[in-house]
Formats: structure tokens, sequence, C-alpha cells
């Protein structure tokens, strides 16, 4: 009886393959769900045999010290989005038996479910990949370097590669053609995917050429001439730099705007530990004299100056503007916010129709916002309570 209802046969292609041959058609629906039955059994059977046995691995695996990784992919449950693979292939290789029977519908849906189960298999490793790339990521965050080197401008572009290779898997499994058969046909398209990929490319080489040359990191404090950019970068993606401006705005820039345009990264200054003062004062150029007794006795009876005042220097009289820029770099030398391994000078300028400015170049020992501020006000609070003493008066228009 079964040998006449189920043949082993050599195909055309030299292989075996196992042929059900009926005219009952209660035979042959009690075939096709006795098949359907046992395909659907062992999928569920292997799958959650697979994904007990394969988490029970992992568990173990990532409990040593060095197997921070894989404690990541597990977070990502990386593992998990790969156990239905399992099943699907159970379907994708059961599928040829439907075909195998002449009932002709049943046998119909060999080949579509054969194709939908491969179709799964890629969408399944799809995901699969996209929990690996974010525990990547994690794992890499957790790095003392993570701030100084980003690298999810590199994983947009693994996304980008993996959602392209699953496209034309997924494109080649329905038209039933291999893969090198669309990718002739893409390169066709080349010129149409710069165009629509323009900005993604872009952002790619201006990533790389910022992560090469340590141009950027998160948290550098920057500007950007001719956009509304001036805060500490917050994100590097592939395409986009956020910057959270100091009003808390947020401000997103194309990658590579940074190449194109000029760009302030106020690193250097964070790192060296000094920011610098630059402030001009305008002096009335007619207050400008040489000092006399009366001078020289008000200065030294002043309480209100930090150091005592030299009347001369080698044996030459001094202005009172003079006296003022040497009275102000001895306060700031021996102030203790000023740096005093840095350049600190105090000089005249060309004079205008706006009085003669006396400019201050120093640096400040506190990078941070608030204290720098505060400290520049301070010092500057007492050089204009100053002025009257030494007989000068700054310029303003009256």
């Amino acid at each position: 009886m079964f040998d006449s209802l189920i043949r082993i046969e050599t195909g055309p292609d030299g292989s075996n393959q196992l042929n059900v041959y009926t005219d009952s058609l209660p035979v042959a629906i009690v075939l096709v769900v006795v098949l359907l039955v046992v395909i659907v059994l062992a999928s569920v059977i292997c799958y959650y045999l697979t994904r007990t046995l394969m988490l029970w691995a992992v568990g173990r695996l990532a409990r040593g010290e060095h197997r921070k990784w894989l404690r990541a992919a597990e977070r990502r449950r990386v593992f998990h989005r790969l156990a239905p693979i399992v099943p699907a292939l159970i379907v994708y290789l059961a599928a040829p038996l439907l075909s195998s029977l002449t009932f002709p519908v049943i046998a119909a849906l060999g080949a579509p479910l054969g194709v939908a189960a491969a179709c799964f298999m890629v969408y399944t490793g799809l995901r699969a990949g996209f929990a690996f790339l974010a525990s990547i990521e994690d794992r890499y965050n957790h790095l003392p370097h993570a701030g100084e080197r980003p690298i999810k401008s590199f994983l947009q572009v693994a996304t980008i590669m993996l959602y392209l290779m699953a496209f034309i898997a997924i494109v080649s499994l329905l038209l039933g053609r291999p893969p090198t058969y669309l990718l002739t046909g893409v390169s066709a398209m080349t010129a149409l995917l710069i165009i629509v990929f323009r900005d993604s490319l872009l952002g790619f080489v201006a990533s790389i050429q910022l992560a090469a040359y340590d141009m950027l990191r998160i948290g550098d404090w920057i500007e950007v001439p001719g956009f509304v950019a001036d805060g500490v970068v917050t994100d590097i993606a592939l395409n986009t730099i956020k910057v959270r401006n100091f009003d808390n705005t947020i401000v997103t820039l194309p990658s590579y705007v940074l190449l194109t345009n000029g760009v302030r990264n106020w690193r250097g200054m964070v790192e060296s530990g000094g920011r610098r003062v630059r402030h001009s004062i305008p002096v009335d150029a007619d207050t400008v004299r040489f000092c006399d007794d009366a001078l020289l006795g008000g200065l030294t009876a002043c309480r209100e100056l930090k150091l005592p005042v030299q009347p001369h220097a080698d044996g030459q009289p001094l202005t009172n503007l003079g006296m003022l820029r040497r009275y102000m770099l001895d306060y700031f030398r021996q102030h203790p916010a000023v740096r005093q391994d840095l350049p600190l000078v105090v000089r005249h300028v060309q004079s205008t129709s706006q009085g003669l400015p006396l400019e201050v170049f120093l640096y400040l020992n506190d990078t941070r916002w608030e204290a720098y501020e505060q400290i520049q006000s301070d010092l500057f609070d007492h050089v204009y309570g100053v002025l009257p003493v030494f007989g000068l008066r700054v310029w303003q228009k009256r």
C-alpha cells in the first residue's frame, strides 16, 4: 500500500526526492495535516530547545570578567533574536515536501512557503544584526576613550550596509534570481544613489576625517560661524551633529559643515587650564600727566590700593598712566587666579577719537564659565575703581 503511495525518485538534478501519489482526497488531506503538524511541532520544539540551550550557554559564558562584550549582547537580546532562525530553517527545508504532493493546491504552497521562510530568516538575521550593533555601542561607550573617538557614525554606516544586504537578499529570493543579478542593476543606478544619499556620503566622509584627526568630541565647546551654534556637542552621528547652546536650545548641523566652514573648538583652552582675558579700557588722553608730589602723596596714602606704588622707573619720572600700568602688572601678578606661566601684558593701543585704549592680556586658571566671568569682573572692578586715584578718567561720549 505504502509502496504505491510514497516513492523515492531521482529528480532532474540527480537528487533523491520523496514523492507522494494518491487519488484519494481524504488520504491527501490526512497526509497534508500530518505533515503540517509535524513541521509545526518540530519548529516549536527546536525553537524552545535552541533558545533555552543558547541562552543557558551564553549566560554561563557571560559570567567571566573579560566577557563584557558578551554581556552587552545579552542585554540587547541578540541571542533571543537569533533563536527564530532555527524553526524558519526547518520550515524552509520541509517546504519541498509539500511540493512533492500530487494534491494541486497544497503542492502549489511549497515554493511560496520556502521563499517566505527564507525571507523570515533574512529578517531575523537583520534584527539580530541591529541588536549586535547596539551592543557594540553600549560596550564601547564604557571605554575610557569613547568620548574622544565616538563610533556612532561608523555603526550607522554598518546599519545602512545591513539594510542594503537584506534588501538585495529578499528581492533575489522573491525574484528567484542570484544576488549578483541585482548587483549589476544597482551599479547602473549608482548616479541616482549618489544623488539620493548625498548627505549620507558627505557625512560619512566627514565623520571619518573628524575621527581620524580628532577634530571633534562629545562634550567639546564649539562655535560655528554662520550658524546659531555656540555650545557643547551632545551627539555625533553619521549625518548630523547636535550642539546644545548655552541658552539650552538644540542646533543640528550637517557633519560636513565642520569641514567646509571654520569652526572654533575651545577644547584646547579647557585642556590647558588657562582661559584668556582680553579687556580694553579707553582712557581719556586729557587726564594723562606726569606725577607730582600731590599725586604721589595721594597714592601713598590711598587704602584702596592693594600694593605700594613705585614712583619712578630707573630714576625717570613716570606719568600717571605709566604708574597705573606698573600697578596693574604687579596687581595681576600677585592675584591667585591669574596664571603666571602664561603671557601677561598691559599695553597701549593706537589712540583714536574715542580715547587712549589700555589693553590687558592675561590668563585665568579657572575655565568654568561662571567662575571665569566672576573673577574677570572682580579684577576690572578694582582697576576701574582705582583710576581716579591715579588722576585718570575713562573716556566716554558726553
